[in-house]
């Protein structure tokens, strides 16, 4: 199905589900009912089902359940049901949590990434829990989740407006990693000539440069060092992101009141000015990218095998390095910040890190709400999370391996599990050790994600702009004002919502009923009533015959051919009504409208429209890069042709190199896309390596902006079989007579390629090129799964930035104008393609 078929089908289904459930907010349960009957929690998570050491955690809550049932009938029993969320990214692409929210049907308790919670809530899809927790206080229950014990950066990113909408169940810091053998080997060494990590940002780069190492032996490299062989710091590489140099310079990505954006902040600009120095000095951030796209994990992590000296990354980290480098001498010390920063008796001083993670919530509208609360207070509890670990703690040492705790967002909680599994265990490394300490010493002060209903954009812009710094293809201030501006826009949309209309979906029905209704007549009157038709034949100058034809036709009220026709019709007329017309009708509608999925749409007018054209800088852009990929389809028809002409001979076995180059096209595209983004791999792929044996430049591929677009166009030709089997068809169905005559006037090989072939193909070249260009101007996966509409937004195509509006930002009304004026961008060319085949197409029937 195409892209914006999608998204408008999304959206319809979306809002038909609300219309069938006007009332979205529920009361919620009691705990169950008064004779104690089972309650099922519907639980929805990143993972799906639930399985290892959180099931076992469930499994007790509902053992729990039993045996309070049995000593209180009154009181429920709960049964947990895990569902699956079926996305690839819960957090970026929510579809399948909102569209359930909308249609009244969502899980009773989520885990969600904090920052994600906040925004969602805002657009009222998770209930505010603090009625939850200020009862169970006033009652002295004993496991309420509350502010004193949780770490205040994990407690604060899971509130708005003074709410508190979700109680988290996790959390990690970052700080930096270090190879104490490559520094002294560098001579990075303190006065008693052990590693000494460095101390400010101007150490840093001095540490960088001393720490890279090029191949000289080799070519292809931008500063023609060679190939990176041993990489000092790669900023990004790990989980910093620019948030943690922003940061760690002082500098602020949202305004205190949350209502400004501030990722233009100077001290941002600077970070990302001396993010852009290191990746320079190293070569390039195509060339440390590239360099990077090897990087595998596990055994083949990189600062494992020692090609990365040091790197920012976060707690979870130390879990790899216990159990594949296990000899590897490494340290662990807070990121340096910038020189001259003040200390930290002072304010704005000390260590800086940002920490993230998930946190349980309940949708607005969830059926169980109280059952839900006592499953979150359970999951969140001491006796909880001592299941957890002991069943993690059992299979690490059942596999030989040291248990490594992951860091729990509850202080009392987090100190008790390191100490029972880390600090006082002797089997546990020194360099273990010190590094849980230095990430549990930073967690008081860490820095957590911008609380804000548009999170997930803000997130987005500060990556882009990132990207579009270190390629230089914008100055840091030029990224970053975009980045600024784009966010800033958004949020005055969140903040000052529309007033118009709000639009009724029983009024949508209605005129849907008129309009097959309407259709319906039409068609039984064009059928039985020849003065009608002969009427409307005139009306649209039909050629002369056309009233002998009508008068020649056969009317009735009731004919019989209609019974068969009608029966053989009705699956398709059923699923264009149901799937089909009500869909694309109701997305014309919404593209009139404000609409985010969860509250009602208001209808704006023109807005989406205008914002379109004026307000949407990536537009432009996104519309260029799917244009760009029309390259694409001469080259895929020209190399389909001649693989159907060499496929054409008659040889012996030919039918089975036909399967062969006919294979690829139907490889599935997420294995397609994965197995390519091997051979792009700069380092080791297998395009590559070919270049490399025969002493050619070896391009980055996917790691360049100018390289990714022709990468993909590279990717279609692997499926051009699929193309092969229609030229195939067509080269079978031209007469030998023709080729027979051409000999005999004497033409060769070229003349009856040019004079013959190509003349009788033209219908198959005209549908080809049509099919072509319309899928042009679809593609998507590709970018979705390689490349993310990167690097700095190279492969944002049209359907993957509609997309984004829709699924990520919710702006479902705006991504619905987006998809109209995609279908009127196709039409037009399609017509236009027709109009222009008349002078060119041979049909041998005429």
């Amino acid at each position: 199905m195409s892209g914006w078929k999608i998204v408008i089908a999304a959206a319809a289904v979306a809002a038909l589900a609300w219309a069938l459930y006007p009332s979205r907010q529920l009361d919620g349960d009691a705990g169950g009912s008064a004779d104690g009957a089972v309650v099922e929690i519907y639980f929805m998570g990143p993972g799906g089902p639930l399985g290892g050491a959180t099931a076992d955690a469930v499994r007790e809550f509902e053992r729990q359940s039993v045996a309070a049932h049995a000593a209180d009938p009154a009181k429920p029993i709960y049964r947990v049901i895990a569902g699956q969320n079926a996305a690839r990214n819960q957090v970026a692409d929510p579809t399948r949590f909102l569209i359930s929210v909308a249609g009244g049907m969502p899980p009773d308790v989520i885990i969600f990434d904090r920052y994600a919670v906040i925004e969602w809530a805002f657009r009222g899809a998770f209930e505010p829990l603090d009625k939850f927790i200020s009862r169970d206080l006033a009652a002295s229950r004993p496991d309420v989740p509350n502010l004193r014990d949780y770490y205040s950066s994990c407690w604060n990113e899971t509130k708005y407006n003074g709410q508190v909408y979700g109680i988290p169940a996790g959390v990690d810091d970052r700080a930096l990693y270090y190879n104490k053998d490559l520094l002294a080997r560098a001579g990075l060494v303190d006065e008693k000539g052990e590693a000494r990590p460095p101390r400010d940002w101007d150490e840093l780069r001095e540490y960088a440069a001393k720490l890279t190492q090029h191949d000289t032996g080799s070519a292809g490299s931008a500063d023609g060092k060679g190939r990176i062989n041993v990489l000092g710091f790669a900023p990004l590489f790990g989980d910093s992101w620019l948030y943690m140099f922003g940061w760690l310079n002082g500098g602020e990505f949202m305004s205190a009141d949350g209502r400004r954006c501030t990722l233009n902040d100077p001290k941002i600009v600077e970070a990302l000015s001396f993010i852009g120095e290191l990746y320079d000095a190293a070569g390039g951030y195509a060339e440390v990218s590239g360099f990077q796209a090897g990087f595998q994990g596990g055994e083949l992590d990189p600062f494992v095998q020692g090609k990365i000296a040091m790197k920012i990354d976060g707690f979870w980290a130390l879990g790899n390095l216990s159990r594949y480098g296990a000899n590897l001498n490494f340290g662990v010390a807070p990121a340096p910040r910038p020189r001259g920063t003040p200390p930290a008796s002072q304010p704005g001083g000390g260590p800086i890190t940002w920490n993230g993670g998930w946190a349980y919530a309940i949708p607005s509208n969830a059926k169980h709400k109280e059952a839900a609360w006592e499953f979150i207070k359970f999951m969140t509890g001491r006796p909880a999370a001592r299941i957890v670990n002991e069943v993690l703690r059992e299979e690490a040492e059942a596999q030989g391996r040291l248990y490594i705790p992951g860091q729990s967002p509850q202080v009392k909680v987090n100190e008790e599990l390191f100490e029972k599994y880390i600090y006082s265990n002797p089997r546990a490394p020194q360099a273990i050790k010190d590094g849980c300490r230095v990430f549990n010493r930073l967690l008081p002060t860490a820095r957590f994600r911008p609380v804000t209903p548009v999170g997930q954009l803000l997130w987005n812009e500060h990556v882009s702009a990132t990207e579009l710094a270190l390629y230089h293809t914008a100055t840091p201030q030029q990224a970053l004002d975009h980045g600024t501006a784009v966010v800033q826009r958004d949020l005055d949309r969140v903040l000052n919502p529309p007033t118009g209309p709000i639009f009724q979906p029983g009024w949508f029905l209605a005129v849907y009923a008129v309009l097959l209704v309407a259709a319906g007549i039409a068609v039984y009157f064009w059928d039985t009533r020849i003065g009608f038709r002969r009427w409307l034949a005139r009306a649209l100058r039909m050629r002369k015959g056309g009233d002998a034809v009508l008068e020649g036709a056969r009317g009735g009220h009731f004919r019989r051919q209609w019974v068969g026709g009608v029966v053989c019709a009705l699956p398709w007329i059923i699923g264009f009504v149901v799937f089909g017309g009500g869909p694309m009708l109701f997305s014309l509608l919404i593209s009139f409208c404000d609409y985010d999925i969860l509250n009602p749409p208001r209808f704006v007018g023109l807005r989406n429209y205008a914002w379109m054209f004026t307000g949407d800088d990536l537009l432009p852009m996104a519309l260029w890069n799917t244009l760009y990929m029309a390259i694409g389809v001469p080259i895929g028809m020209a190399a389909s042709l001649a693989m159907a002409l060499l496929l054409n001979l008659r040889i012996r076995g030919i039918s089975v190199w036909r399967t062969f180059f006919y294979l690829p096209s139907i490889v599935p595209m997420v294995a397609a896309s994965i197995l390519w983004v091997w051979i792009f791999n700069p380092q080791g792929g297998l395009i590559n390596e070919l270049l490399r044996s025969l002493s050619l430049p070896e391009p980055p591929w996917l790691q360049n902006p100018q390289w990714a677009k022709p990468s993909l166009i590279l990717m279609g030709l692997w499926g051009a079989g699929g193309g092969m089997i229609i030229w195939l068809a067509g080269l079978k169905g031209i007469d030998e007579q023709l080729y027979e005559a051409a000999s005999i006037d004497g033409a060769n090989a070229w003349q009856k390629f040019r004079h013959v072939t190509l003349p009788q193909l033209t219908p198959y070249i005209f549908f080809n090129l049509v099919m072509g260009l319309i899928g042009t101007f679809q593609v998507f996966g590709q970018a979705f799964i390689m490349t993310q509409g990167g690097p700095a937004n190279s492969t944002l195509f049209y359907v993957y930035h509609l997309f984004n509006q829709a699924f990520r930002y919710g702006h479902m009304g705006y991504a619905s104008a987006m998809a109209w004026v995609l279908l009127a961008i196709v039409l037009s060319l399609t017509i236009v393609q027709f109009k222009l085949a008349k002078r060119w197409v041979y049909y041998e029937s005429e």
